[in-house]
């Protein structure tokens, strides 16, 4: 998005229906660069979310892990275990 000060103002001549080839080439520029500097921006990002996501699937497979272990832990199936026979004790 163009900063505030790049945003047409309502009444005011679009520079693209210029005759004046100097404004329309200013222009044409200006929007150029506005979707370079977008294009950027959004390889930016599309890195950045690739790199989340593959953080993201690292830290699940580390969850997983840990709950593997936690769940063959001896203490763990004791407490499983005591729970299972507790009279009113849900699953």
């Amino acid at each position: 998005m163009p900063p505030f000060d790049e945003l047409p103002v309502p009444g005011d001549p679009d520079p693209i229906e210029s005759d004046d080839p100097t404004v329309l080439r200013t222009e044409i520029l200006r929007l150029r660069d506005g979707l370079l500097g977008a294009n950027g921006r959004a390889e930016v990002l599309g890195d950045r979310i690739a790199e989340l996501e593959r953080r993201e699937a690292e830290l699940d497979a580390a969850n997983s892990e840990l709950h593997a272990a936690l769940a063959a832990n001896p203490l763990m199936r004791v407490l499983r275990a005591a729970r299972r026979r507790m009279p009113g004790a849900g699953p």
